[in-house]
């Protein structure tokens, strides 16, 4: 063996310890490098999982708050989250709704709020017990909360219409102490004071002024009723209803029905010719207050064939108006051979003869005032409840954006019986009259965005308590506000009871979507009156407003 081959022998030995201690430094060496590859990249995708869950948890929060509806908020908020972030083994969704009521005594806004807690769990790539990486499955967590603060009006106009009531209960005090004052005086000096709010101070300037041109094409109307409300033809005022009414009701009473009838001409006879002449052919005119009876025996002429056949014609007649006039209203408890005793006369509008089927079907439809059911205001002495027959008690005023139309309604007056729902039946047309007549679709949807409101001021139950109120609004036959709701694009229906409790009334509790916030009793006076109204507009004009994340 030479002497190079003695030295490569002896340094084998050498190299393949050092191979070995490289081996075992580059193993070493490598779970490092390993752990921060498996981190970086394990890491930047969990870091990106994290984003993409915190930025659904933000849309999620949005969407809940935005659409409100807490029993299917948790399901909206999980769809949001899956649909944003990938890979999901297996997740958590919370949602929690809070409510924050307007408290101006404090300037706190109202607003709604919906907090959204994620937690997802996922499988990891790189998992290793020897090598530096994630757990097998890893949670990542997110979190969001957004508020909605309600727009009361924003950039949208506004239609309101006060059905107000003017019926002679209304000339009433109300309130304590010093501030006692009348119902109607209040009711006027409240629609003012949010007159100046809804509308212009001035028409010709509105456009020109910033805070006021949003409110430029803002309008108001006001329906004034007692037991009907007016209207005037010809410069003459009449009593109007908004019934239609039934032809075959009781039809054996007299063959001339209730259409057949003109009420205008009847008003001025009384409640004593009528039923006189119901009961005896020789009490209706031509024939009454003369001594015709026995005209052979005591050798007087006699009455021609025309003056017999009209007196015939009128006892018909009678008979009709006599049967319409005493239905009026009836204490159920109180009977007489088992039939209920009517304690009420005078009142054309009569629950037994109502087809309420047409006068809701019809409601839109205008009215001839000069013919059937309506009458004169001037020289009624049959019918009761219409007030006084000065032509200038109350009338309606339409729709309108000049703010000085309160200048009449202070000076109408109050007086007669009560029929609310003559004014709510009068208020969805006027509402329903300020529609565009055109096919335009941009004035169309410009229409369909604004505010459509009926704000109806009682001050107590149907008088008479004929049950016709509660019979048009009952949700589960007629339904008169519920269709009206179907014709007028987002109407609102408002209540307020004038030291009354209005809540107590079912026609009112089935008009109103939700009887425990849109129906208001008012005790205190005139500031009250004021404030709950403009919780009911601000209610009434609610829109999503706009939503924040927090």
């Amino acid at each position: 063996m030479t002497v190079k081959q003695r030295k490569m022998a002896h340094s084998r030995p050498s190299l393949n310890r050092q191979r070995g201690a490289a081996a075992i430094w580059m193993g070493l060496t490598l779970v490092p490098i390993m752990g921060f590859t498996f981190w970086a990249v394990e890491g930047t995708r969990y870091v990106q999982e994290t984003s993409r869950l915190r930025d659904a948890a933000e849309a999620a929060a949005i969407a809940v708050t935005i659409e409100d509806v807490e029993t299917d908020s948790q399901a909206m908020a999980k769809r949001y989250v899956e649909n944003y972030v990938r890979d999901i083994k297996t997740s958590s969704v919370t949602t929690i709704r809070t409510f924050q009521e307007q408290d101006l005594d404090i300037d706190q806004e109202e607003y709604t709020q919906y907090t959204v807690n994620v937690t997802t769990t996922h499988d990891s790539w790189f998992a290793s017990t020897f090598i530096p990486s994630f757990d097998e499955t890893q949670d990542l967590a997110g979190y969001s909360l957004a508020r909605k603060y309600p727009a009361y009006l924003g950039d949208n106009n506004i239609d309101i219409v006060f059905v107000s009531d003017f019926s002679g209960s209304m000339s009433s005090e109300w309130g304590s102490g010093s501030n006692r004052s009348t119902k109607i005086d209040d009711l006027k000096a409240a629609i003012q004071a949010i007159t100046e709010k809804v509308l212009c101070d001035d028409i010709d300037s509105c456009a020109d002024d910033e805070d006021q041109s949003v409110r430029l094409d803002n309008k108001i109307g006001f329906v004034p009723y007692n037991i009907r409300t007016r209207a005037k033809y010809n410069n003459q005022v009449y009593a109007v209803t908004e019934l239609f009414f039934n032809d075959n009701h009781r039809d054996w009473v007299s063959e001339y029905r209730y259409s057949h009838v003109d009420w205008n001409e009847w008003r001025t006879f009384d409640d004593d010719y009528v039923e006189d002449c119901a009961d005896d052919f020789w009490e209706c005119e031509p024939l009454e207050h003369k001594s015709w009876k026995k005209c052979k025996d005591k050798g007087k002429k006699c009455p021609t064939d025309a003056q017999y056949l009209l007196a015939e014609t009128n006892q018909k007649i009678a008979k009709r108006v006599d049967d319409v006039l005493s239905k009026q209203e009836y204490v159920p408890k109180r009977e007489k051979k088992g039939k209920p005793v009517y304690i009420s006369y005078g009142y054309p509008d009569a629950l037994e003869y109502v087809d309420f089927q047409t006068t809701v079907d019809s409601m839109f439809d205008d009215r001839e005032v000069h013919s059937g059911s309506a009458y004169l205001i001037k020289d009624a002495d049959l019918y009761r409840g219409f007030g006084q027959d000065n032509e200038d008690q109350f009338y309606n005023i339409d729709l309108t954006n000049d703010p000085s139309f309160v200048d009449k309604v202070k000076e109408m007056e109050e007086d007669g019986s009560t029929a609310v729902f003559q004014g709510v039946l009068r208020g969805f047309r006027m509402l329903n009259d300020g529609a565009p007549d055109t096919d335009d679709e941009d004035e169309i949807a410009e229409y369909n965005a604004k505010v459509k409101m009926i704000l109806i001021l009682s001050d107590g139950q149907e008088s008479p308590q004929n049950g016709i109120f509660s019979a048009l609004a009952d949700e589960d036959t007629y339904d008169m506000c519920g269709v009206a709701r179907e014709k007028i694009p987002g109407l609102y229906i408002g209540v307020i009871g004038i030291g009354y409790n209005a809540q107590g009334e079912t026609g009112f509790q089935d008009c109103v979507e939700n009887p425990s916030e849109d129906i208001i009793n008012v005790k205190d006076g005139l500031d009250e009156l004021i404030d709950k109204i403009e919780e009911l507009i601000r209610k009434g004009s609610k829109s999503s407003g706009v939503t924040k994340l927090y």
